[in-house]
């Protein structure tokens, strides 16, 4: 690698560190979110795909960090992952208090924001797409999660479309 092409890949990665560290610490909120409508969406219908998806979650979660390391950004910011795994079991203990109708409109609100968060997460694979040849990534990789994010979003689709429907036969 030539001295302009070190400089740019350099520039490249550090002006990424903090928006990859963002994410991870975002990835590890949602996979603990993810597993936890997993489980409360179990028994239904879309229980198995929800649980497929908070197992790839959990895997590109690691995934991410893989990447960070690649990159020589070992020096991920803890702080933030340990504060997105708090608030996450804050709010899951404050869901644990509600009746049952208001679990289940909770669980609708989950939805919801889970597939904005595999919305935000589709953008960091479609980033490190982008810069992948810069910076030595493999970037058919970068291409499958990215593909696989949007599968997971037509998936939150359909859990939110089932999700809905049985809040509104509950409120019928």
């Amino acid at each position: 690698m030539d001295e302009r092409a070190a400089d740019v890949r350099r520039e490249t990665v550090e002006g990424l560190g903090t928006y990859l560290n963002d994410h991870l610490a975002g990835s590890v909120a949602g996979a603990e979110r993810f597993a936890r409508l997993a489980s409360a969406l179990a028994s239904t219908s879309v229980g198995p795909a929800v649980d497929t998806i908070a197992q790839q979650v959990a895997e590109e979660r690691d995934e991410l960090r893989a990447v960070l390391e690649a990159l020589g950004l070992t020096r991920q910011n803890r702080l933030k992952q340990a504060a997105a795994w708090a608030g996450e079991h804050v709010a899951r203990l404050k869901s644990s208090r509600r009746s049952l109708h208001d679990r289940r409109t909770a669980a609708l609100l989950e939805v919801e924001i889970l597939r904005a968060a595999l919305v935000g997460k589709l953008g960091v694979w479609q980033v490190l797409e982008d810069v992948a040849g810069d910076l030595g990534l493999e970037a058919a990789r970068m291409t499958e999660l990215r593909e696989r994010t949007l599968r997971q979003v037509a998936t939150m689709d359909e859990v939110h479309a089932a999700v809905r429907a049985r809040v509104l036969r509950a409120v019928s």
